[in-house]
């Protein structure tokens, strides 16, 4: 409707809900998928919309967490984690935002529940470099 609205050109493309052609779409899975020149937009967005509320809300500072905290966080995650090229940074060639937003994410699930991010080979990678290249994130984030 917007690209109607605003005379923008666009192609509409189906795909089976929930098929490995939607998720390479959409990591998490949702409808409509909107492809767009943007892929910092979308680890915003990433940040924003799940880990932020399924690794660093549901992960408890307080307690244990328990079962299904753990399984939506680690959901997330591994989402996550089939996202992440195999570059020094989540989009282009030098540090952006979306490495900025999702780094202290990582650095509070490190803290509160660190068995959630084994056997994650690409986000422990990039982590590691960013973690190397920015001492502030070497910093607690309390949330």
């Amino acid at each position: 409707m917007t690209c109607l609205e605003k005379g923008g050109e666009y192609e509409l493309v189906p795909v089976a809900y929930g098929s490995a052609e939607h998720l390479a779409m959409h990591p998490f899975g949702r409808m409509p998928v909107l492809g767009a020149d943007g892929r910092m937009r979308t680890w915003m967005s990433v940040c924003a919309d799940y880990v932020f509320r399924d690794v660093v809300r549901r992960i408890p500072r307080d307690r244990e967490p328990a079962a299904d905290e753990l399984t939506t966080a680690r959901a997330a995650l591994e989402r996550t984690e089939r996202m992440v090229g195999d570059g020094e940074f989540l989009v282009g060639e030098t540090l952006t935002l979306a490495d900025l937003y999702l780094a202290p994410q990582v650095s509070n699930c490190r803290e509160k529940a660190p068995q959630l991010l084994e056997g994650l080979p690409a986000l422990a990678a990039w982590f590691a470099g960013i973690q190397a290249r920015e001492s502030f994130l070497h910093t607690s984030y309390a949330v």
